[in-house]
């Protein structure tokens, strides 16, 4: 039996991952534990005691062939973030395994065939190793403030060998306490989802350790569902790797002032592909040129004992590093105060040279970061020969659906920021932001997204994994959270905009793929959800047991009553409670959610053959219920202040709760109010959801347009022009003029705002799903064409094939090609046009 280093690169055909075996399988197995495993004590909260418990728990057991063995089967599965090996050699290309599922309800499991890695001969001795962090379990990202210890306690391995014998016969082999042995070892001496990883290179791998382990112990915190892992598994994108795109030292700081940090002062520049010599004292400041949620990847060397820090940051300081900008330190080095943990310890990484004279490469394996700068400082000289970013995401090369390109560079970057946001937040869960201590399933993030994702990537089975983390999160009324699955915080349930996710996404996942199993699945939960919306109206004050008495609503908008602000509250000597304006807005949006829930599962039970007469009923109820509740009759508010406000009109008119002169009128005020707001929007999470189409279905595309290549603050190409290069989490996260956004809650990699995309391939390239007739096997094409886009080329690999919309002027002569996939139709307007024609497959060549 030989081992190999941990650092070897497997070679694809050693394992692959296979389905599950049985679940009856698991019966052979425990889980276990090491019986000495240190564990979190005390009351967890922030800044102080947060991170996880030290050191990497690893489990061997060393297995005899009783006979030749011809196939060898691995289903495994952890409370931890695991890597798995065999003889020596890493298993499994899917990294920051089982992923974030509801800590009680479900852990996923990941199956290889391991055949070609084992000494097959009889009487053979194979060794089975595993190395578990406390990531997803025994760390913050789970366990909300004022727990006592973390909410996971150990650790814990569980797995089953299936050996299939050269006569046909078959053994199991699971974990358990008296074939297993357990230690705290190896190299890793610390990680965490937020904490980072603390790797010592001159610790042996745990697996050469094996022989002073120690019985293990069995674990019975976990009695959930073990479900074989069919979507969502995580990734490094090596495709997507990136090099440094400017690189420089500086170690002493100029100018500094009372209020102000001063400016580094660069000492030496590095040109991409030099070898970087980083002295101790110096700090070392590397722009990968892209935010992305990623790991550094080094090949490096120095003399033992030499420790390496390596700090994350999404942005560079600026100004003089001026306080009043919201700087956290001198002008050019990386600016972390928006991590929020930062300053106490998150969010690092600190390797420990052992004694070898040649170059290494490393990289973490038990966390992940969200950045695009690095700063770098060393205990002693270390010698640079390459450093990487390599993007960590759910979303691999071959999931990639959908390019679109246009003729204008302003919106081919918003594009591209939009498609990095979804690549860095579509990570096991999609979450919020992949950068500061929160990185949750935030529901209503997922649901204004999901339509757009599905042109970029193919998320079928991303969804059905996270629709059970949904389920797993609801409650027993019925009501879904603001955050899936369950985390440190966002438990909130009922909350407008949010809640609405678990009808949401399993619609939209059916009208892109066309796949009713994400109906059948999801019917019971979704049921019980609008029949607790049905019979509360979506009232904010019916549910304020469950909503807390606060609503998210149309999150950070430029708007009245928005409630991450002071606006939708009163100060009272009981302290700050919603206004009475506040509570009818949100009474409103939330029955406008109860509207389009309604009308979503109506299409919903008809394509899977259900009864659907409560839904239609319920929607013209829905309807019924909020012209009467809020609306006069000339189709005004009767809340004043939502008549001054852009977001209550757009739900107004997608919800076609208007119509005759009522309609002309409300299309009439907000005109006007975005003619006075300088033709900028002013929305937030929700209503910019709505924005685009809802502009484009009521006459409004001209405005639609403006709004796209609008440059002032708040609009999608400020952000750009302030340096994104991905979504932000506010319209003005960073302002050139006056520096940074709040600390407190300031992402620059937020993918909620990125679903203006949607409309570009819908209404721009013209190719949209028919709810009629889903998958695309009905295409509707009704492209919208501006002068200012030069051209523009979709390419969408869609369920139904390869749909093609490509268009151009030539003068004033507008030139459209576009293809239509076998089996599939296309209902196809020219712009201007209200009549409709219907083609087959093939490509056709339409000019206007």
């Amino acid at each position: 039996m030989s081992l190999a280093s941990c650092n070897t690169e497997n070679q694809k055909e050693k394992y692959s991952k296979i389905d599950a075996l049985e679940t009856s399988a698991w019966n052979s197995s425990q889980w276990i534990s090491v019986a000495d495993a240190p564990v979190v004590q005390g009351t967890v909260y922030e800044p102080g005691n947060w991170r996880s418990a030290d050191g990497a728990n690893w489990f061997a057991s060393t297995v005899k062939n009783d006979k030749k063995v011809t196939k060898a089967i691995w289903m495994t599965t952890a409370l931890g973030v695991y890597e798995l090996y065999v003889n020596g050699e890493l298993v499994g290309d899917e990294i920051l395994k089982p992923g974030f599922t509801h800590y009680a309800k479900t852990k996923r499991s990941f199956t290889y065939d391991i055949t070609p890695m084992l000494d097959k001969e009889a009487g053979a001795e194979n060794m089975f190793s595993v190395q578990v962090t406390p990531g997803w379990w025994g760390d913050k990202i789970i366990t909300p403030a004022g727990h006592d210890g973390m909410i996971g306690k150990k650790c814990a391995f569980r797995g089953v060998l299936q050996l299939t014998y050269s006569d046909g016969t078959t053994q199991l082999l699971g974990s358990d306490t008296e074939n297993w042995k357990a230690g705290i070892a190896g190299p890793v001496k610390h990680a965490g989802i937020f904490d980072g990883e603390e790797y010592d290179a001159r610790e042996p791998q745990g697996y050469l350790m094996a022989d002073q382990f120690k019985t293990p112990e069995v674990n019975t915190e976990f009695n959930g569902e073990i479900l074989p892992s069919a979507g969502a598994e995580i990734y490094l994108r090596k495709d997507l790797a990136m090099t440094p795109v400017k690189t420089y030292v500086w170690k002493d700081v100029e100018n500094v002032q009372e209020e102000e940090f001063g400016k580094v002062v660069i000492s030496r520049e590095y040109a991409t592909g030099e070898e970087i010599t980083l002295e101790a004292g110096e700090t070392l400041v590397v722009d990968f040129g892209q935010n992305a949620a990623a790991i550094p990847s080094f090949t490096f060397k120095a003399a033992s004992g030499t420790m390496l820090t390596f700090l994350a940051g999404e942005m560079l300081n600026d100004g003089n590093g001026a306080k009043s900008r919201g700087m956290d330190g001198p002008e050019g080095s990386v600016h972390r105060d928006n991590l929020r943990i930062a300053s106490a310890g998150g969010m690092k990484l600190t390797y420990t040279f052992a004694d070898n004279a040649d170059f290494v490469t490393y990289y973490p394996h038990c966390t992940f970061f969200g950045y695009r700068f690095a700063s770098i400082t060393a205990t002693d000289q270390v010698t640079i020969q390459s450093i990487q970013s390599i993007p960590v995401t759910s979303i691999t090369e071959n999931l990639e659906t959908g390019v679109i390109t246009t003729g204008n560079e302003s919106i081919n970057k918003l594009i591209s920021n939009t498609i990095w946001g979804q690549r860095s937040n579509y990570l096991s869960v999609p979450t919020d932001c992949p950068q500061r201590n929160e990185r949750l399933g935030w529901t209503a993030d997922t649901q204004v997204f999901a339509e757009t994702g599905t042109f970029f990537a193919n998320t079928l089975n991303f969804f059905h994994k996270w629709m059970r983390d949904m389920r797993d999160s609801q409650s027993e009324t019925g009501a879904f959270p603001g955050v899936a699955p369950t985390a440190q915080y966002g438990e909130n349930m009922m909350r407008l905009g949010w809640a609405d996710a678990g009808i949401i996404v399993p619609w939209t996942v059916w009208k892109q793929f066309g796949d009713t199993q994400i109906i059948d699945e999801n019917w019971d939960a979704m049921n019980l959800f609008m029949n607790h919306v049905n019979e509360t109206h979506y009232d904010h004050t019916a549910l304020s047991a469950e909503n807390g008495n606060y609503q998210w609503a149309d999150w950070l908008s430029y708007e009245a009553l928005e409630s991450h602000g002071a606006d939708a509250f009163n100060t009272t000597p009981k302290g700050r409670v919603p206004s009475p304006d506040a509570i009818t807005y949100w009474s409103y949006l939330g029955a406008s959610y109860w509207l389009i829930d309604a009308e979503m599962m109506c299409d919903m039970a008809v394509a899977t053959g259900r009864d659907a007469t409560v839904y239609q009923r319920m929607i013209n109820d829905a309807r019924t219920y909020l012209k009467i509740q809020f609306f006069k009759p000339d189709g005004s508010f009767k809340t004043d202040i939502l008549n001054t406000m852009q977001t209550p009109a757009l739900f107004a008119l997608k919800n076609h709760l208007v119509e005759g002169t009522a309609k002309e009128a409300i299309i009439s005020r907000l005109r006007k109010n975005f003619e006075e707001h300088d033709n900028c929007l002013q929305t937030g999470f929700l209503g910019t959801s709505i924005l685009m189409q809802t502009l484009t279905d009521n006459g409004m595309s001209d405005i639609a347009y403006e709004l796209l290549f609008q440059r002032k603050n708040p609009s999608w190409l400020y952000s750009i022009d302030n340096g994104a290069t991905t979504i932000w989490e506010r319209w003005n996260s960073y302002m050139l003029d006056k520096g940074m956004g709040p600390q407190g809650m300031n992402s620059f990699n937020h993918y909620a705002y990125g679903a203006v995309c949607a409309w570009i391939w819908e209404t721009v390239a013209g190719i949209a799903a028919d709810p009629k007739n889903p998958g695309f096997q009905h295409i509707i094409m009704k492209p919208l064409p501006d002068k200012r886009l030069g051209h523009v080329d979709a390419q969408y690999q869609s369920a139904a094939g390869l749909i093609r919309s490509s268009w151009k002027y030539e003068g004033d002569q507008w030139i459209w090609e576009f293809t239509v996939p076998q089996g599939a139709t296309a209902s196809v307007t020219l712009p201007g046009e209200t009549e409709t024609k219907e083609y087959g497959a093939g490509t056709y060549t339409l000019t206007k």
